[in-house]
This record gives C-alpha cells, sequence and structure tokens, in this order.
C-alpha cells in the first residue's frame, strides 16, 4: 500500500468518524461530547501519521500534524455552531479538503528543494487552511462564553501551534530562536487582541474573522521577511486588507447598537 493509498483511506475513514459523533442521539453526546470529539481527533493524528510515516521523522512527526489534528478539532466543533446542519455534505467537504491537506503535508515531508512547484501549492495550501483552521477555533472560543482573560490564554494556546508549524515550513529545519520569537510575539498579539474583543459587542463570527485577519496580516508579513522578499508594497498590501476589516467591524458594530 503506497502513501496515496493510505491518505486516502485516512481521508474516507475521518468523515465516516464524524458523521457517528454528528448524529449520536443528543443524550449520548451531551454526556460523552468530550470523548467523542477527543477521540476522533486522536483518531485524526494516528492516521495522519499512518498515511505520513515513510520518511518522516520526530520534528516533522509533530510538527507536521498540527494542522490535519487541529483542523478536525476546528471543525468537530465548529458543526455545532451551524444554524443548518447537513452531515453527510459537510463530512464529504471535509474529507477533500483532508485529502488536499495532507497531500501538502507529505510535499513537506518529503520536499527537499524549496523552489519546486509543489512546495509553493502546498504552502499556499497549508496558510489558506490555517486560516480556516484558526477561524473556525476562535469561533469555538467565543461561543463558551467566558472571561475575557480565558479568551486570551485560549487564542494564545490556539495561535500558538498553527503559526509554528507555517513559520517552519519555510525552511523545513530545526526550530530555532527566530522561530519560536515570531511565533510567541504573533501569538501574544491575537491573544491580546482576543482579550480586547471580548469587551466589544459583535457578533462572533466578526470578533473571529478579526483575529483570522491579525493572523494573515502577521503571518503573511512573517513569512515574507523569513523568505527575504519584504518589500514596502507587500506590508501596505497586507495591511490595506487588515483596516478593511477592520472598518467593516467597526460599521457593524455601530449599526448593530442602533
Amino acid at each position: 500500500m503506497n502513501k496515496r493509498h493510505k491518505i486516502i483511506i485516512t481521508s474516507s475513514v475521518l468523515p465516516l468518524a464524524l458523521i457517528v459523533i454528528w448524529y449520536a442521539p443528543l443524550s449520548i453526546f451531551i454526556t460523552y461530547k468530550f470523548y467523542l470529539i477527543g477521540g476522533v481527533v486522536t483518531l485524526s493524528y494516528l492516521l495522519s501519521l499512518w498515511s505520513l510515516w515513510e520518511g518522516i521523522s520526530k520534528l516533522k512527526g509533530a510538527v507536521l500534524l498540527i494542522l490535519p489534528t487541529l483542523f478536525t478539532l476546528a471543525l468537530a466543533g465548529y458543526y455545532f455552531l451551524l444554524p443548518l446542519r447537513w452531515p453527510v455534505p459537510t463530512a464529504v467537504i471535509f474529507g477533500l479538503t483532508f485529502y488536499t491537506l495532507l497531500l501538502s503535508q507529505n510535499v513537506f515531508n518529503v520536499a527537499s528543494i524549496r523552489t519546486i512547484p509543489l512546495y509553493r501549492v502546498a504552502s499556499t495550501t497549508a496558510f489558506v487552511l490555517t486560516l480556516m483552521t484558526a477561524f473556525l477555533l476562535f469561533n469555538v472560543m467565543f461561543s463558551l462564553n467566558q472571561l475575557f482573560l480565558w479568551n486570551g490564554a485560549m487564542a494564545f494556546l490556539i495561535s500558538f501551534p498553527l503559526v509554528l508549524q507555517l513559520l517552519w515550513s519555510i525552511e523545513m529545519e530545526g526550530i530555532n530562536g527566530r522561530i519560536l520569537a515570531y511565533t510567541g510575539g504573533i501569538s501574544l498579539i491575537t491573544g491580546e487582541l482576543a482579550l480586547a474583543l471580548s469587551f466589544w459587542p459583535i457578533f462572533h463570527p466578526l470578533a473571529s474573522l478579526i483575529l483570522m485577519t491579525a493572523l494573515f496580516v502577521t503571518v503573511g508579513t512573517s513569512t515574507h521577511f523569513f523568505r527575504e522578499r519584504m518589500t514596502p508594497g507587500v506590508v501596505w498590501e497586507y495591511v490595506a486588507w487588515g483596516v478593511a476589516v477592520f472598518i467593516i467591524a467597526a460599521y457593524v458594530t455601530s449599526w448593530t447598537g442602533e
């Protein structure tokens, strides 16, 4: 059985596991929800490790599996926040997305030349899915209606592994001080912004969008800096997106307050 076959099997089994959870009787889910979600997330990690096992090192086994594991956790938790729930279509979309995700992680696993076209596609895929995962997890975080300090701490804990795996994928070597410093700084900014948003009368999805945009700006500019492609034009392009989202958020908040 080659690696692609393993990826296909993994991308088929996990959606079925999610469907089982989503179709579980409400009484069972309420009682065992943490065990059920924890089980499917653990299964996601183990199957992803099995799929990418060939040629994987201890470091890659830890870093490369961050995104697949957290993506599964994000969707498993966010599904219950949807106003309309369609288990089978959602599971199919998840399976196709997870298949693409594992293919991109496999490129990082085997690529030794970072200029090949497949590496560029994998980097873009990982960046987009990292932002999507962060958005879903931030939504779940805000839906818990916790104390503002917990929102800040959770946003930091959500951001740190997601940012770490993205910055590591640029050089794909050891996790050095520069990567840890940038990861910690970006995660701290995100956590502080989440803390501030806890006092802002704003819809949870929009608050999550603001946090995701903060990651988009900070991580996007950092990746260009790491690749030594930083220019004023690149910075202004990212800043423009951040300003646009902030203006929309301010407008919507003002409108809903009337």
